[in-house]
């Protein structure tokens, strides 16, 4: 039972443009070294030289990013650039390239939930009818929350994933139950309970996204 993440490889485009041939491979070497597990920069073009229109071009219609080092576009391509909504990352300090750059990579990211278990209960009894069936529980280790993603486990199968729409302790809503006491625990889009499911209970965090 895995937090949801997104796992396939993002590719971002690149354009790079260079004040000289040492300079682009100094470039390079710097963007190289970060980590892309999960975003690939992907050189649509590279070399030394300005920052030209038809790399405002090549950009707008590959949804790529200009990187330029040691070069200053000139007032008309930064111009054609805004208007075709092409970002250019220029600079002659590589750190600040490789500052921005990673965090378009980021961007390029989802936020990443992570799960804890937090406690454990079993289903003693089955209240409600048609789609408003709850579970009556009691909890046997740790504490189930009004927060709580839960996986319900029948003879060591999971029938369902989902998160507790309901938690409550006799008529009154609660936020949490600990181990040794009784609940009444519903899930949105789960009325199947049966006597005896076994209930885990995680809580869920969400984390910014890293490269590595």
């Amino acid at each position: 039972f895995e937090g949801s993440g997104e796992n396939d490889l993002k590719i971002l485009n690149v354009i790079l443009r260079a004040g000289a041939s040492g300079s682009l491979e100094a470039m390079k070497s710097s963007l190289r070294e970060l980590p892309q597990e999960k975003v690939l920069l992907r050189y649509l073009s590279s070399g030394t030289g300005d920052i030209t229109q038809s790399d405002v071009d090549l950009a707008s219609t590959s949804d790529a990013h200009i990187i330029g080092f040691d070069v200053t576009p000139s007032e008309e391509v930064l111009a054609s650039a805004k208007q075709a909504e092409v970002h250019i990352c220029s600079s002659d300090v590589i750190y600040n390239i490789i500052n921005e750059m990673e965090q378009e990579m980021l961007g390029l990211l989802e936020d990443v939930e992570v799960l804890d278990q937090i406690g454990e209960a079993e289903v003693l009894a089955v209240f409600g009818s048609n789609k408003s069936k709850v579970a009556g529980c009691k909890v046997t280790d740790g504490l189930v929350q009004s927060t709580s993603r839960v996986q319900v486990m029948r003879k060591k199968r999971v029938v369902f994933e989902g998160d507790v729409t309901s938690l409550r302790i006799v008529k009154d809503n609660v936020s949490e139950v600990q181990e040794g006491s009784e609940c009444g625990l519903g899930c949105e889009d789960f009325e199947h309970w049966e006597v005896g499911d076994k209930i885990q209970a995680f809580s869920v965090s969400v984390q910014s996204p890293t490269l590595a």
